[in-house]
């Protein structure tokens, strides 16, 4: 039996005016992340009527997640004077799941 795929939901709040800079670091996010992947995933953002930014991933498993959290946490800590932060002083609200039944 084949692991579940894990699914990724990541929501960013740019601050007032930085958006546009945003999106060019969402796109660079977008390019790393195609790079050295031996594995198929997907990853689109979306922007909602908030003014926030949400990414939403698709790994074939828990390891190709883990595999690039450390490269995800250096391009969020270099975006970080861009991001405003949510209420518990985080940069991202976020959550990661396995899918269920298919």
């Amino acid at each position: 039996m084949s692991e579940p795929e894990v699914w990724s939901v990541i929501k960013y709040k740019p601050k007032e005016g930085c958006e546009d800079e945003f999106v060019q670091e969402l796109k660079r996010l977008g390019t790393m992340m195609k790079e050295n992947k031996p594995y198929d995933f997907l990853n689109t953002f979306i922007r909602l009527e908030t003014g926030e930014f949400v990414q939403i991933a698709r790994m074939p498993n828990l390891d190709a997640l883990i595999d690039g959290q450390v490269q995800g946490l250096e391009w969020l800590d270099s975006v970080d004077h861009l991001l405003e932060k949510y209420e518990n002083e985080s940069r991202t609200e976020s959550f990661s799941g396995f899918s269920v039944g298919e």
